[in-house]
């Protein structure tokens, strides 16, 4: 199922997406004010100086000592400001939706896999129905035998889901493969809900899911695959644990959707609006780095979590370290893990100490 481990992944890919747009989105504001500039001005000398200190102003860093922009450019240099300002707000504001569909989606795609099991039935219904065969008397197949998955197609009724009947090819590899490893002709089929339950799950953990064309066709349509799966999985096999003989009980996304859907809101738009905070709160932290050459993932884990210790005072700080070290090691580089824990030490003791860090609930009174 969905958890918050699954939720922070998804914020950290998004902001991760913020980051590449918000730099194509300065280079064309760039561009832009370049273009206008030689226009006006003709060439100008020290071309990448000048570049240096528009791209500084435009994002707000500007340290001492920097080269000024002319006042003869000030007025380009707002226009293009206050363009690369309008585009990037509907940059992150598209990507903040589409963050919250693709979530939510995840669910449809559920369904989706949920809906397989009937459709693989229907086309075995079609083959046994082409060849009018028989073996020793015994019907040809036992997928039609399995009352189960009529249940299934009675729970995803009416929801409207990618039709399986436009991958024909696909149902019809899965078919053979299903047959292949399972014996259908040879299968001793008594009718009870308990062994229906336990062929369901054996084709679907130890046939479908472990079968490259399977996991290849989602991959093909799902961009998030790699971190959908096992969310996937886990809803599958729960829906299958549930079964009774009353029907199917779909097993829901997140158990607290609502709070989940919060957080994950919350997570990112806190870290959005507070990085240039947190990203000084890290440079005076990281005294020995240059902060140019702190790897992009690291920076945006550690900003995340800098938001999450601040701004949800019933997670512990330990457990958000903790959290954010294990996205460094599956996400970033080999020596993340150690930098990311060594800074959120510090900055957490630090936080803590003057009061910014405050932890409410039993037992998280002792952040330390």
């Amino acid at each position: 199922m969905l958890n918050r481990r699954n939720l922070r992944i998804k914020a950290m890919q998004t902001l991760f997406a913020c980051h590449q747009l918000r730099n194509s989105d300065l280079q064309i504001a760039w561009e832009q004010f370049k273009g206008s500039v030689k226009e006006i001005h003709g060439e100008v000398p020290e071309l990448a100086k000048l570049e240096k200190s528009f791209k500084q102003n435009l994002i707000g860093s500007v340290p001492e000592n920097s080269l000024k922009l002319p006042e003869e450019f000030k007025d380009l240099a707002v226009a293009a400001m206050e363009d690369y300002q309008r585009g990037l707000d509907k940059d992150l504001k598209f990507l903040r939706v589409q963050m919250l569909k693709e979530v939510e989606g995840i669910n449809q795609l559920f369904l989706w896999v949920m809906g397989l099991f009937p459709s693989l039935t229907d086309f075995e219904r079609a083959v046994v129905s082409r060849k009018k065969s028989l073996s020793n008397g015994k019907p040809a197949t036992v997928l039609q035998q399995l009352k189960v998955i009529e249940q299934i197609a009675k729970s995803i009724e009416g929801i409207e889901l990618p039709s399986w009947s436009n991958h024909q090819d696909r149902l019809s590899q899965w078919y053979k493969e299903i047959k292949n490893h399972l014996n259908l002709t040879d299968v001793e089929h008594t009718g009870s809900l308990e062994e229906e339950i336990n062929i369901l799950r054996h084709i679907f953990k130890s046939i479908l899911w472990k079968s490259d064309s399977f996991q290849n066709f989602f991959e093909e349509h799902d961009r998030g695959w790699v971190e959908n799966k096992d969310i996937i999985k886990s809803l599958v096999n729960k829906t299958l644990k549930s079964i009774t003989a009353d029907g199917v009980e779909l097993a829901p996304l997140s158990y607290q959707w609502d709070d989940d859907k919060l957080f994950f809101k919350e997570i990112f738009d806190n870290t959005l609006k507070n990085e240039s905070w947190t990203e000084q709160l890290i440079a005076d932290r990281a005294k020995n780095w240059e902060m140019d050459r702190i790897a992009q993932v690291d920076m945006i884990l550690l900003k995340m979590a800098i938001t999450e210790m601040i701004n949800f005072p019933s997670i512990p700080v330990k457990v958000t370290i903790n959290e954010y070290i294990e996205l460094s090691k599956k996400y970033s580089t080999p020596k993340s893990k150690k930098f990311i824990n060594g800074i959120l030490d510090v900055l957490a003791e630090h936080l803590i100490e003057d009061g910014t860090i405050k932890k409410s609930g039993r037992g998280l009174i002792d952040n330390k």
